[in-house]
């Protein structure tokens, strides 16, 4: 699941950091969870702060949503939509908790006759590691990369994310 924050050009990104800096430790060995990586984007043309989550059942989804954990989002931003999505393939190396950077390339599903599965379109390489969701209610699909150093956007609709703290 993630939920995407966009905040106006003028907001203080430092504030973000300072409540990941803060808080981002409250979700270590959280119930059910895999992953969740506090992703932040702090540019001149984009502020953003999109944390995106690695479930193991949704248990500790339902536990983080509608046991007031949530309820934080919602008194420091507002109702936000959370994007749920199902996870495909996830390939986490052992260098993961050195990862500073995620890449993410969003797909279209387009209608077709023969559903072929979705695939990594990189090339194994430098990166920490890498997950493939996709969300049939969208016809949707996504890639992650997570890299220690920052990687290239191949293209303008790629999204590179600095990532402020990793728990597991």
């Amino acid at each position: 699941m993630q939920y995407k924050v966009l905040l106006p050009m003028d907001y203080d990104m430092e504030i973000i950091r300072q409540r990941v800096k803060t808080n981002g430790f409250k979700t270590d060995g959280f119930q059910d969870l895999l992953l969740k990586s506090y992703l932040m984007i702090d540019s001149e043309t984009r502020k953003e702060y999109s944390p995106l989550y690695l479930w193991n059942n949704e248990a500790g989804m339902n536990k983080f949503i509608f046991e007031g954990f949530y309820d934080n989002i919602l008194t420091s931003f507002g109702w936000q939509t959370i994007t749920s999505a199902i996870p495909l393939q996830v390939e986490l190396g052992d260098s993961i908790k050195e990862s500073a950077y995620v890449l993410e390339i969003e797909h279209d599903i387009l209608p077709t006759t023969k559903m072929v599965l979705p695939e990594f379109s990189l090339e194994k390489s430098t990166e920490t590691g890498r997950v493939l969701i996709y969300n049939p209610a969208k016809w949707k699909y996504v890639e992650f990369y997570f890299f220690i150093e920052k990687p290239t956007q191949r293209k303008t609709s790629d999204t590179v994310y600095e990532i402020l703290h990793l728990s597991m």
